[in-house]
């Protein structure tokens, strides 16, 4: 089996971990309101998730190949 470009490892954890916290946040906004907020919550993480892997991208050390 191939091993991944550990940048794109990095990139799949860092999206994961956004995706728990998402559902995380989503379960205890429902527990406390009484309602849920996912559609805010959503958007917020693709907000986030579409500045912050730009930012990952040019703070990565750079390859020669």
């Amino acid at each position: 089996m191939r091993k991944l470009d550990p940048l794109l490892e990095e990139t799949l954890a860092a999206t994961a971990a956004v995706a728990v916290l998402g559902l995380v946040l989503t379960l205890l906004f429902w527990l406390v309101m009484g309602t849920a907020l996912w559609p805010g919550i959503i958007l917020g993480q693709l907000v986030g998730l579409g500045m912050g892997v730009p930012l990952l991208a040019l703070t990565a050390p750079r390859r020669r190949g």
